[in-house]
């Protein structure tokens, strides 16, 4: 999900929440201001807050922080359609993210719990649950 400041000093973009984690208040994402990065985390329908070091634009994901960069991953795999790793990476500037919209983005399915998946050595025989 991507959020605009009421000030347009910064985009913010949450992590996906997957059906495990529906119900928790806490969700962690980016923060994007001109020229620099940095995690945040927000509590409930609280705002959002910064965390940890900030990072200059443009990085490469693989050199952020594991933390940062499970973010990252974990956005643009849910939002698919995300500038965030543009953003990041300097492919797409700040002032083009702030005149994007934050368009509502699908999620990617997530598979029906009770859905019965083929046991592994089952399959490595030729065997199927029919």
């Amino acid at each position: 999900m991507k959020t605009i400041g009421p000030d347009k000093t910064y985009v913010d973009y949450f992590q996906g929440v997957c059906s495990s984690q529906e119900g928790l208040s806490n969700r962690f994402g980016i923060r994007v201001r001109e020229g620099l990065c940095l995690a945040i985390f927000k509590t409930g329908d609280g705002e959002a807050n910064p965390y940890g070091k900030e990072f200059r634009i443009p990085v490469q994901p693989e050199r952020l922080p594991v933390h940062l960069r499970m973010i990252v991953y974990d956005h643009v795999l849910n939002y698919p359609a995300s500038d965030l790793m543009d953003v990041v990476t300097g492919k797409t500037s700040f002032q083009q993210a702030l005149d994007s919209p934050a368009k509502r983005e699908p999620q990617r399915a997530i598979a029906n719990s009770n859905e019965h998946l083929p046991n592994t050595a089952d399959v490595r025989k030729g065997k199927s649950r029919g």
